[in-house]
């Protein structure tokens, strides 16, 4: 039986001059009772315009121009805003791939989701015990705790879990999840698959599952569709689309399927291990406090940290989510107060590749003038001349056009806003340079041209680089070394080679065991 027919569905957006851009061209599709549905496109192919399409999120300058979308057997285009309203999140839950864009981050974990179930009239005593039973459910061990935090409080990870937990509080027939595993390591995709399944199983759910991920596509969907330029171009089962594919752009599709940093030809600088360290890290204890504005107790959430980085060393950090990753490269760039332990970074200076662009970059304000703000926290006395070269031969030195400075991040693809945001780190000349996650929500390609550009500023500029990441193809490929974490404090550390092949700690040993095989490969 199916839960929603989609036929002929045509979306243009519109330019402020009125001029449109057709998005979604003629798309016809169903979705079955209890599957898993697949969909899968380069960037900007349209799934996620699709997905809001269907869930009604659609901005102003978006406009349906022809089609049909029946779901539980009403058609959604003929109902009023305020039907629409009901219907999303009763009928269509939705996890976004940024939850960022999708928390309040002035309000509580607990507040955010709090308001889903408030406007619905649920009593105050049962908002909370659900909230919380949802929060367990997705895997949280600290409940309670999580649901008194605010989003930048917690992991990229967490912060997505959080979402899913939104997602299902209302039990919706169709839960569309859009890039949900992205950001997250191998033993938290893991869970979260497993979760998402036994969720379609226990609440009788339906998934749209949209990813640029193929081997967790091959493992967790039952059927694909392929979209491009906003049509539909292949459907079938899991197996004949991504084994025995019939349209040529998901053949081309799946010779790209796998990020092999292997096949890139990285290049890296060498490493004098006898040399003075460039970052030596003792005995750090670190973390958050309660309250917004930090008036509150803090508690640690990493403690007893250190290690030291050596001139030109790509060094890995890894662990599941929530381990403390990201708490530590907060901690070490000055964004959080250590609460005890010592960072020397001597004369250097770290600069910062956060994992989201989007985060970090103002909506409002063209690269060029993110440039400059970085510029000015530096004390130089370099001319205006001086400073505007330099900025031209920054931004080109990460592989964009110097017309790109005048673009808006909301302009411009995820790929070029990753290296914006590397621009906006490298004029500061850093000594370290610590890379959160810095291509877990781009497509393959992008992600390649990512990984080839610290490589080439590891092997010019002798920069050293702490790699926060939960690739470990990527890990094994770049980093000499690799420090493993969980629950705040470092477990195990030493050369990739000898910690990723003959792990010690149970922690890395999960890490390893989780990861889930590429596609196509023997």
């Amino acid at each position: 039986m199916n839960i929603a027919e989609i036929k002929g569905l045509s979306m243009s957006v519109y330019s402020g001059k009125g001029v449109p851009t057709p998005i979604l061209d003629n798309i016809s599709f169903h979705i079955r009772e209890g599957e898993i549905l697949g969909l899968i496109g380069n960037s900007g192919s349209g799934k996620s315009m699709t997905a809001m399409t269907l869930a009604g999120l659609l901005p102003e300058s978006a406009h349906i121009t022809s089609g049909s979308i029946v779901i539980g057997g009403r058609e959604v285009l003929t109902l009023s805003p305020k039907e629409r309203r009901k219907l999303l999140g009763e009928e269509i839950g939705i996890i976004f791939q940024d939850p960022m864009t999708a928390l309040d981050p002035l309000q509580t974990v607990g507040k955010n989701l709090d308001e889903i179930l408030r406007i619905r009239n649920v009593a105050k005593e049962e908002r909370y015990d659900r909230i919380v039973s949802m929060l367990k459910t997705v895997g949280f061990i600290d409940p309670e705790g999580v649901y008194k935090r605010y989003p930048h409080q917690i992991s990229g990870g967490q912060r997505q879990r959080v979402l899913i937990a939104g997602a299902a509080l209302l039990k919706p027939k169709i839960l569309i999840a859009d890039e949900p595993t992205s950001s997250l390591d191998t033993v938290t995709t893991a869970s979260i698959l497993k979760l998402l399944k036994e969720i379609c199983v226990s609440m009788h759910m339906t998934i749209l599952f949209i990813s640029h991920d193929l081997s967790v596509v091959n493992d967790f969907c039952d059927r694909v569709m392929v979209i491009k330029e906003g049509r539909i171009v292949e459907s079938d089962t899991t197996e004949d689309i991504l084994h025995n594919p019939k349209n040529a752009y998901t053949a081309e599709l799946l010779t790209k399927a796998n990020l092999d940093p292997r096949s890139l030809g990285l290049t890296f600088s060498s490493v004098d291990y006898s040399a003075s360290p460039v970052l030596s890290v003792s005995g750090i204890s670190s973390g958050y406090s309660n309250g917004f504005f930090g008036g509150k107790k803090r508690k640690d959430t990493i403690s007893d940290i250190s290690f030291e980085l050596f001139p030109g060393e790509v060094m890995g950090l890894i662990g599941s989510s929530g381990c403390g990753k990201t708490t530590l490269a907060k901690t070490l760039c000055g964004l959080i107060k250590p609460n005890n332990g010592k960072i020397d970074l001597g004369s250097g200076r770290i600069g910062v590749v956060f994992q989201d662009p989007v985060s970090c970059l103002n909506p409002m304000h063209t690269i060029r003038w993110h440039l400059r703000e970085a510029l000015s926290s530096l004390k130089t006395d370099m001319t205006k001349k001086e400073k505007e070269e330099l900025i031209v031969s920054t931004i080109k030195s990460v592989g964009l056009e110097e017309h790109m400075l005048d673009r808006l991040p909301g302009r411009m693809s995820g790929g070029q806003r990753q290296r914006a945001a590397i621009a906006m780190c490298l004029i500061l000349e850093p000594s370290v340079i610590i890379a959160d996650e810095p291509f877990s929500s781009l497509d393959t390609t992008s992600a390649a041209s990512i990984l080839k550009l610290l490589s080439k500023i590891n092997l010019e500029r002798k920069t050293t680089i702490l790699l926060i990441s939960h690739n470990l193809r990527v890990v094994r490929t770049m980093c000499k070394r690799v420090m493993v974490m969980s629950r705040g404090k470092v477990v195990e550390e030493g050369m990739t080679k000898d910690v990723l092949i003959r792990p010690s700690a149970e922690a890395t040993k999960a890490l390893i065991k989780a990861e889930i095989k590429p596609l196509n490969e023997t």
